[in-house]
């Protein structure tokens, strides 16, 4: 009974990777409060220490991962165009990624209302 617990409870954060070439993609997803966002900041920051160059997008309502890696909330995707009145000819990479913890860059895509489900 103790080890179908632990193997459920290892088992909450699904990870998805892909290897293209020289660039890793890495999706994490699963309901909500189970540590997606604390595993992926984790994940980018390790990879980052290694001399990896890392883009974390987040797409949490609540900005979780990217709060965590920069400290403060970072504008979303949508929220840059809306300021550049979606003229998206007139948005630099510099608009949108921010260097957070340990130079891990983000960018922000936002989510819908938390409970409504992506």
């Amino acid at each position: 009974r103790r080890s179908r617990r632990r193997a459920r409870r290892g088992a909450a954060v699904q990870m998805r990777a892909a290897d293209e070439g020289n660039c890793i993609k890495l999706a994490v997803y699963g309901k909500g409060g189970i540590g997606k966002s604390t595993t992926s900041c984790n994940i980018s920051i390790a990879l980052a220490r290694r001399g990896k160059k890392v883009l974390q997008i987040g797409c949490d309502p609540k900005h979780d991962s990217t709060f965590t890696l920069t400290g403060f909330l970072i504008p979303t995707i949508i929220d840059t165009l809306q300021e550049k009145d979606y003229h998206y000819e007139n948005v630099w990479p510099e608009d949108v990624i921010y260097k957070g913890y340990g130079g891990v860059d983000c960018v922000e895509a936002g989510g819908p209302p938390p409970g409504a489900g992506c």
